[in-house]
């Protein structure tokens, strides 16, 4: 029997939990195995998309690494960011990455190349600022569904 092995992140968390699991598992057979049936509410993401994935999808071993999903009860996850002093919104998957947000960001504020290779984004009001690879359901807390970045000077260490 094939397994697939998955990197499941979820709201609060983010260090992803490893399961390894029988290819051709269903989404519906994924939640029970994680929550023994009691899934009522929450969405299973893969990284980057915005729609949760169906309940009858099946998860197969597709030969190329680890699947990394996102566990969630937010839907959609509301994003501001803001660079010298305009704000772009718009929503996405909790499975969406910050890289993308980032290249989101970055376009919408039409910046070129080289000078958003010099920004990076920071949670609004903290001085924290999450790795690319962080899916930004894993700091949007429901039921707000929403978090707030500012993009700025990524800090150099001198010396």
């Amino acid at each position: 029997m094939t397994h697939v092995d998955i990197f499941i992140r979820r709201e609060g968390d983010l260090d992803p939990t490893h399961h390894q699991v029988r290819s051709g598992i269903t989404v519906t057979e994924l939640h029970i195995d994680l929550h023994g049936g009691d899934a009522v509410g929450l969405f299973l993401f893969e990284e980057d998309a915005d729609e949760p994935l169906d309940p009858h999808h099946v998860i197969e071993h597709h030969g190329h690494g680890p699947r990394f999903l996102h566990h969630s009860k937010c839907r959609h996850v509301h994003v501001e960011v803001r660079y010298a002093g305009r704000p772009v919104e718009r929503s996405f998957g909790p499975g969406s990455t910050l890289t993308r947000i980032k290249d989101w960001a970055e376009h919408a504020f039409e910046l070129d190349a080289c000078d958003a290779a010099e920004l990076s984004l920071q949670i609004a009001g903290t001085v924290e600022r999450p790795d690319g690879s962080t899916h930004v359901g894993s700091l949007a807390k429901c039921p707000d569904c929403r978090v707030v970045f500012d993009l700025l000077p990524t800090t150099r260490v001198n010396g």
